[in-house]
């Protein structure tokens, strides 16, 4: 599948369409992640990979170069997602890679601000933040109009490049994280992925205030498609991480109780993990036929679970 037949199925509101996030480490070989993925032989049912970038600012692989190793290793077609931050470059950085990865078909970013360097393991590193999210996606509509953040003009056009966009699943304040979305839209994404998910409601939410919106008014022709995070739970230990840990996202408490209760004994807390994360994801896809899985490089559950399914 090339990166056009992948956007089409996207926009194809009938046909389920998966992304998975596959995190390397800090290692120059992914022999050791290309071997989990074909063992698990969740490649068979998701339709692109995503490659984080640095997330929580610890130390990681290039996301352009990983997403590169992993193609050769696997021997696949499926496309891949390069997440990029403006916590650590400028514009000209950006652009050059972008350029270079056009050549290899990496053409879809899912653009971020970056998680602040305080929280990782390089405190040393001082963040560029020449602007926010806002201002690579502006980047990625340049260069798709054959032109440079600054003066520069391409002579020979480069092939299309299709931004994303994340955004938080939970907010304190509803209206404020409504103005957020607003914006988003009006930015011009193809796809909106978000954090994960956990309650039925916050997906109706996002998807009703999408359709809601004043494309027009905004100067859109179409509407992003939205990537509602799906990120099971197998453990307590995750579910703790997930409501004390993890910025933007929400887990109900009774899953913690439930968790917490159940994890005094190892197969009980599995059962009930799995009847959780199972039920969560089958309520999903049954109002939206879209998911950004997020699993912490444990496929063979969401392979599992994808065949289980027939998709």
């Amino acid at each position: 599948m090339n990166v056009e037949n992948f956007i089409n199925k996207l926009e194809n509101e009938n046909e389920f369409t998966f992304t998975l996030e596959v995190t390397p480490q800090a290692k120059a070989d992914l022999g050791y992640l290309a071997q989990k993925i074909e063992s698990s032989k969740i490649e068979k049912y998701i339709d692109a990979f995503v490659i984080p970038d640095s997330p929580f600012a610890n130390l990681k692989i290039s996301p352009i170069l990983a997403s590169l190793q992993l193609t050769q290793r696997l021997k696949t077609e499926k496309p891949f997602i390069i997440t990029q931050t403006m916590r650590d470059k400028n514009s000209i950085a950006f652009q050059n890679d972008f350029i270079g990865a056009n050549y290899f078909d990496i053409r879809m970013v899912l653009a971020l601000t970056g998680d602040p360097i305080v929280n990782g393991n390089q405190k040393q590193a001082k963040g560029v933040f020449e602007g926010n999210s806002e201002l690579l996606i502006k980047i990625i509509r340049n260069l798709n109009e054959g032109k440079s953040a600054g003066d520069f003009i391409f002579k020979e056009p480069l092939k299309k490049i299709y931004p994303f966009c994340s955004i938080n699943s939970y907010s304190k304040n509803d209206d404020m994280l409504k103005v957020r979305l607003s914006k988003k839209v009006a930015s011009g994404v193809k796809a909106i992925f978000t954090q994960p998910i956990y309650e039925i409601e916050t997906l109706k939410k996002f998807l009703n205030w999408i359709d809601e919106m004043p494309l027009k008014e905004m100067g859109l022709k179409e509407k992003p498609i939205l990537m509602p995070g799906f990120f099971p739970v197998l453990s307590y230990k995750t579910a703790y991480f997930i409501y004390y840990k993890l910025p933007g996202a929400y887990i109900p408490e009774d899953w913690l109780d439930k968790l917490k209760s159940a994890s005094e004994k190892s197969e009980e807390e599995k059962k009930v993990a799995l009847e959780l994360s199972t039920n969560l994801f089958e309520r999903m896809i049954n109002i939206h036929k879209k998911a950004h899985i997020m699993s912490m490089n444990n496929y063979d559950f969401v392979a599992k679970l994808l065949k289980d399914y027939n998709l």
